[in-house]
């Protein structure tokens, strides 16, 4: 999102370095240990129990991203109800907390995205179809617009957002195969990766979906076209691959098939909604040995509570239970942690 190609260049490395020295609202302090697991049963905390899709407060209608801050509280972007949608712990039935109908005006969303909450309780919303990053303060359905596809900053179809601890924002532009930084007093982007055509290398993307910064500034991003995660660290000018294979696309252990969303958690593990393998997928620090399936091990699209169909998005809450944006049966599954009878260590 900046006016030229010489501005993106020149300040990506120093951006990268000097904003992240902090942990976002959405890590949530995690305390994993290495040897966890997760129940293989969900349970649908936001949704219909059958799976169908509505637009009253208790249903969904293709979930798109999610959001779980410190108080277990879930935000959910109903990508076809056009809003976002709060609930707080074992509720039933949700809170309209942005999105009073479908539109461009600074009430409105059109196909919501993206979704954050940062540090003052605003909700922070890629408002996709009308290609701006709206911003409700807490407690208002009025946004402001924290930046909008122009000429000077252009911004394609928004795949995921985050924000740190500092509120500025970071926006997966998948038209532009790019990851873009938004300081929370600017409209104009600091691209943090990418921004070199589609395609295969170390230094591109092609189509990249989820993407998840780390408290070092390290940014892993799901590269949805490639079948891959690559990981940025701060500052640099091209990624690593640290899970699947580049171009290649299967059910094995070593393969990812449409990778749409990416976490990490405070070992350095890094989990994966694996869309059309229908599961979430680990992958430790010893990248070339392949992942460990978590949940949704079939690789089969369904509805009972140990299926996915086409999970689009997840994270961790505060005492690392995994949520799931189960995008084709309309709900959020939330899937319990399993700690060990014996401990195990803690890194991070």
């Amino acid at each position: 999102m900046t006016t030229t190609t010489t501005t993106m260049t020149t300040t990506t490395t120093t951006t990268a370095t000097t904003t992240m020295p902090c942990i976002s609202v959405g890590i949530n302090g995690l305390n994993i240990p290495i040897c966890a697991t997760w129940n293989q049963t969900g349970i649908t905390v936001a949704g219909n129990q059958n799976t169908a899709a509505g637009s009253n407060l208790a249903s969904l209608a293709y979930p798109i991203d999610i959001f779980v801050d410190n108080n277990y509280t879930l935000f959910v972007a109903d990508g076809n109800n056009n809003r976002i949608v709060m609930y707080y712990e074992n509720a039933a039935s949700g809170i309209l907390v942005a999105g009073t109908s479908t539109g461009s005006g600074s009430s409105q969303l059109n196909q919501p995205k993206g979704i954050s909450v940062d540090q003052t309780g605003a909700v922070v919303v890629g408002d996709t179809s009308n290609y701006r990053i709206q911003k409700f303060p807490y407690g208002s359905m009025v946004a402001t617009t924290v930046t909008a596809n122009s000429g000077s900053s252009p911004l394609g179809i928004t795949r995921d957002l985050h924000t740190d601890c500092n509120d500025d924002i970071y926006v997966t532009d998948s038209d532009n195969n790019r990851v873009v930084m938004f300081y929370q007093s600017s409209s104009i982007g600091v691209v943090v990766a990418g921004n070199n055509g589609a395609g295969s290398a170390a230094n591109q993307f092609s189509t990249p979906y989820g993407s998840f910064i780390d408290q070092n500034g390290t940014l892993y991003v799901a590269d949805y076209g490639n079948h891959r995660v690559q990981m940025w660290p701060a500052g640099a000018t091209s990624g690593i691959t640290v899970a699947g294979i580049t171009g290649s696309y299967g059910s094995s252990l070593m393969h990812l098939n449409y990778p749409d969303a990416v976490i990490v958690d405070n070992n350095g593990y890094i989990y994966i909604a694996d869309s059309v393998n229908n599961r979430i997928m680990k992958w430790t620090t010893n990248y070339t040995i392949g992942g460990v399936c978590v949940v949704g091990c079939t690789t089969i699209a369904g509805s009972s509570p140990t299926h996915l169909n086409s999970p689009r998005d997840i994270r961790f809450d505060p005492s690392g239970n995994i949520y799931v944006s189960d995008q084709g049966n309309n709900r959020i599954q939330k899937f319990m942690i399993e700690l060990p009878a014996s401990s195990c260590p803690i890194s991070g």
